[in-house]
């Protein structure tokens, strides 16, 4: 580790990668893949996980030893849920102590307003420069979890958000852009809470819907069979995500539930709109709010190639 101001990943000597499961993995996949020679450190509690994780090639050596995990190191990413990462920083902070080596901490949580504002007063209580922190959110995943699901091409052109703040260091904001550049992501600079609006609609509102309208379905059915027994490509398309990680959504959900509670609101709205439309056999209206829609989704799959 240096004392240097690092701006560039290809600078970077050591990356420490706190909980390798699917993203965590994917990235250390993704910088062997693309050619970082610095040395990849996994760091968790679990050693059986650690060493599925090394086995796989997703780093180079592994710890259960904190000390051990940010000696030397350079950049520590957190990949834990979001409701944890303060104290994964909290932890980072008793650690380090008063040294005045510089380790850069990132992560790759959902939501950001609630956890930025705590890391940051814990940092600015800490009193010193030497760890400063950046907001990240890669726009990559899946419904698998665990680094068993992990790949190294999670990233290549995936939109990685990072929340800048007045008190974001520029010189690690520069750190972390290289970071998610190198691995093939599209860095976008967002405040912490127009990521939290913008990604509670784009990703957690059509996460919650997903799961409601499963459970919905699971629960219609008549003595002549169960609605889920007839279901095909259509409900796989509209349901896949409601697949993910229960505990994981359920940590993103309390974090921004003010988002996701405006949200439902609209919802609500739209839906008690639609079904005034259907009881007044307003079948224009009808077309045009369906026509509306699939304008949408054609121009956003011409717009990133089919997606």
């Amino acid at each position: 580790m240096s004392d240097g101001m690092f701006t560039d990943l290809r600078t970077i000597h050591r990356i420490t990668i706190w909980g390798v499961g699917l993203i965590g993995g994917s990235l250390g996949l993704a910088l062997k893949k693309n050619g970082f020679q610095g040395q990849r450190v996994g760091l968790g509690r679990n050693i059986g996980r650690l060493e599925t994780a090394r086995a796989l090639d997703a780093v180079d050596v592994i710890t259960t030893d904190l000390a051990e995990g940010l000696q030397e190191t350079d950049l520590v990413v957190l990949c834990p849920p979001v409701t944890l990462v303060p104290m994964f920083v909290a932890r980072i902070i008793e650690s380090v102590g008063t040294r005045q080596n510089r380790i850069v901490l990132t992560d790759v949580g959902s939501t950001k307003s609630t956890m930025v504002r705590e890391i940051e007063a814990q940092l600015q209580a800490h009193g010193t420069d030497t760890l400063p922190f950046v907001g990240g959110h890669p726009m990559a995943g899946s419904h698998e979890t665990g680094v068993s699901a992990a790949r190294a091409t999670l990233f290549e052109n995936a939109i990685c958000i990072l929340t800048q703040t007045e008190n974001t260091d520029p010189d690690a904001l520069k750190l972390i852009e290289s970071l998610w550049e190198f691995v093939g992501g599209v860095p976008y600079l967002l405040s912490p809470e127009t990521h939290d609006l913008l990604i509670g609609a784009a990703s957690h509102l059509p996460h919650l819907i997903a799961s409601i309208l499963t459970n919905t379905v699971a629960n219609v059915e008549t003595e002549d069979g169960k609605a889920l027994n007839f279901t095909a490509t259509g409900f796989r398309d509209a349901t896949r995500i409601a697949a993910g990680s229960p505990d994981l959504w359920t940590d993103i959900f309390t974090q921004n539930s003010d988002v996701v509670s405006s949200l439902i609101d609209d919802i609500i709205g739209n839906l008690t709109e639609f079904k005034t439309l259907l009881q007044n056999d307003n079948l224009a209206e009808i077309e045009r709010l369906l026509l509306e829609a699939q304008i949408t989704v054609k121009k956003r799959r011409k717009e990133h190639g089919g997606l």
